[in-house]
Parts: C-alpha cells; sequence; structure tokens
C-alpha cells in the first residue's frame, strides 16, 4: 500500500494543479491524505480511479478542509469526523476556523478493516492545545476498531520537544514510522496572514530567509510498524509551503 500526506495549502502554489492531477492520472498512491483542502483543491481531485471523502463541519458551518482520497477499489465501510475549531480561538478565524479537525474512515483491505486518518492540528505558539486534541484524536480512532490504524497530517509540531511529546501521547498503541524525516514545512512559502508565526516568516522571507519545521508526521499501529516493512520519503515537489510525504507499507 502506498500513502500519500500533503497539507495542500488551499492551492496558494502553482505547480498544485499538476502535481496532483498527474499523480492520481498514474495512479501512484492507493490513498492520499490531505489538509487544507478547499473548493478550489477539490476541483483539482476529480480524476477517475478516485473518490474523494470530506465533511461538512457543523461547528463552522462550513465544508472541512481534512480529506481522504482513495482508489475506487477501496470502497469506505463507515466515516466520521470531529472538528476541534472550538478548543481554540483563532486570531484570524476565531472560532470559525474550517481547517481544524480530523476525519477519518475505515477500509476494507486484505481482508483486514483499516482505518485511515487525516488530521490538522492548531497553528501557532500554543502547543497545550494541540496536544489535547492529539488525545482526544487517540481515543476516536481506537473505538470500535480492531485492525490496523494510520494517522497522518499536520500536526503543526513547531517546537523541538512537541514532536517527542506527540510521539509519548499516542504511545503505545501508535508507532511515529516518520520518526527520521527531515523538515517539511519551508517558511518562505507561508501565507502572510495575521498569526505571529505567518508575519515572522514574512519578514524573514524579504531576506530570503526560511526557517526549516518539522510539522507532517505519520502514525501506525504498533502491530503494523512491528510486521511490515515501511519506508517514508519526502518528496521535493513545491506544491505548498509543506513538502508531500509518501510512505509505503509492505506486509
Amino acid at each position: 500500500m502506498k500513502i500519500l500526506n500533503l497539507n495542500c495549502q488551499h492551492g496558494e502554489q502553482p505547480h498544485l494543479k499538476d502535481f496532483l492531477e498527474k499523480t492520481m492520472l498514474a495512479e501512484t498512491y492507493d490513498f492520499l491524505i490531505l489538509q487544507e483542502v478547499n473548493e478550489k483543491v477539490l476541483a483539482f481531485l476529480h480524476q477517475s480511479p478516485y473518490k474523494t471523502i470530506h465533511a461538512f463541519n457543523k461547528e463552522t458551518g462550513q465544508n472541512s478542509e481534512v480529506c481522504i482520497v482513495h482508489r475506487i477499489k477501496y470502497s469506505p465501510l463507515k466515516t466520521d469526523f470531529k472538528s476541534f475549531a472550538f478548543m481554540h480561538r483563532d486570531p484570524v478565524f476565531g472560532f470559525k476556523h474550517p481547517c481544524i479537525g480530523m476525519l477519518w474512515a475505515d477500509f476494507l483491505i486484505e481482508e483486514k478493516i483499516m482505518r485511515i486518518a487525516s488530521i490538522h492540528l492548531h497553528s501557532g505558539i500554543h502547543r497545550n492545545v494541540r496536544i489535547t486534541e492529539l488525545k482526544l484524536a487517540k481515543n476516536l480512532l481506537l473505538s470500535n476498531i480492531s485492525g490496523p490504524v494510520m494517522l497522518a497530517g499536520d500536526f503543526n509540531s513547531g517546537w523541538s520537544e512537541e514532536r517527542i511529546n506527540n510521539a509519548k501521547a499516542l504511545a503505545p498503541e501508535f508507532a511515529w514510522i516518520t520518526k527520521d524525516l527531515g523538515p517539511t514545512l519551508d517558511s518562505r512559502y507561508c501565507e502572510n496572514v495575521a498569526h505571529l508565526p505567518n508575519r515572522i516568516a514574512a519578514l524573514l522571507g524579504i531576506f530570503n530567509i526560511g526557517i526549516q519545521l518539522r510539522t507532517d508526521h505519520i502514525f501506525v499501529d504498533k502491530e503494523t510498524a512491528c510486521t511490515s516493512n515501511i519506508k517514508c520519503n519526502i518528496l521535493s515537489d513545491r506544491v505548498s509551503d509543506h513538502n508531500p510525504v509518501e510512505c509505503v507499507i509492505k506486509n
């Protein structure tokens, strides 16, 4: 099974459309686990032989922006969504931030039900809210499932110790399979919105100075991590402020 994780940055980068369309036409991946998918990005995803799963966020009254794209042969048995929007007030969106939340779906794969989730945690300097969201996500993902589980997405883990704390919060049920990967976010390509980190990034970007952060991660259940051959890799394609991360799992 081959998976791609990517924060699409609302289609801000001009090469995203070609990247997604070519990737899907080539049938490179079984699943694309995406974040910051708005209507612009959704228009890039209508490619056979794939289907798209996304959800309406009742808390914000908007479509959520976490998304799972899957090969047609993997029909979802069940899907669910949890908004994290009201767990922290965003300086730009208030409590109407459509990005923040988790979408998950159960698929029958090789006679096992596998749960796959796309997550996007709050951005900014407030790491406590992110760990609270992650603990909630863990409880939801482990509910009523006995098969493999994969959690991928944008964890916005800007602090170095935060990544370790994330792994501890998800342990022992989950293993951090992208632990050895390098940075995935380049601040030079971030939007200049009214978040303090974005404003700092924009200022540094004037001088072509970028901050490299490890914000995108993939976790799988402990059994899958122990019994499978798993390889993860960061792609160099500049299609977002985040680099795509691919993962190959072989039994």
